[in-house]
């Protein structure tokens, strides 16, 4: 039976700023599961009156990094999850998260063979962890 995806608390190891607009996260999860390319990882918010958002985020590294994940995120004007991330979070901050999760967008290497990946803005993520695994 497999073992359900439950939220955890994730470290901020290091926050890297991509473009003006874009940061990768690197996040430490003491119940770090492997993930495959194209996967990706909920995040999720809680105010101190209960209220909560979350967003999913695809993961950028690549699975043979162990204990850890990067996400990269473009910061929305009117996102609530990820100005939070842009504006507040720092290295060592605690966040929810969850994951890996996904299984309709990944790629193997065992399929082996050349690889065209076309991506645009953030669809480009998942594609960076597959490039980094291959």
């Amino acid at each position: 039976m497999k073992r359900p995806i439950e939220w955890q608390i994730a470290t901020v190891k290091a926050i890297k700023q991509e473009t003006p607009k874009v940061k990768s996260f690197t996040l430490s999860l003491p119940n770090w599961l492997p993930h495959k390319p194209g996967q990706h990882y909920d995040i999720r918010l809680t105010a101190e009156d209960g209220y909560q958002a979350q967003r999913s985020y695809s993961i950028a590294s690549e699975p043979e990094r162990s204990g850890e994940v990067d996400i990269t995120v473009e910061r929305l004007d009117d996102g609530e999850v990820s100005s939070y991330l842009h504006d507040v979070l720092v290295p060592g901050d605690l966040i929810e998260a969850r994951g890996p999760i996904g299984g309709y967008f990944i790629w193997e290497t065992r399929l082996g063979g050349p690889l065209l990946l076309i991506g645009g803005g953030s669809g480009v993520v998942p594609l960076m962890s597959m490039i980094r695994h291959r």
